[in-house]
């Protein structure tokens, strides 16, 4: 149902004018939006929080496997990002 059609059969229907029904869908929009950015604000702070910890992680590893192995954490990256590169 298009919009307009949806404000003239709730105006019908509830004998409210137009002209009022057209603003509470408005300010009910405006609500909505309001939610979904949130939502979306939220998700990407969530986002970057398990890339951090990805990181993190990985950064962690290398540092317990340069200790206990003495690999050498530069040749390991580079090779890993020449194989990336391809």
């Amino acid at each position: 149902m298009e919009r307009e059609d949806m404000i003239v059969e709730i105006s019908m229907r509830t004998d409210i004018p137009m002209e009022d029904v057209e603003d509470v869908l408005d300010y009910q929009d405006i609500i909505e939006a309001e939610e979904l950015m949130c939502c979306k604000k939220r998700r990407c702070v969530v986002v970057t929080i398990l890339m951090a910890m990805f990181v993190l992680g990985m950064v962690i590893t290398l540092m317990v496997l340069d200790n206990k192995e003495k690999i050498d954490i530069e040749k390991t990256v580079k090779k890993y990002m020449d194989k990336l590169s391809k």
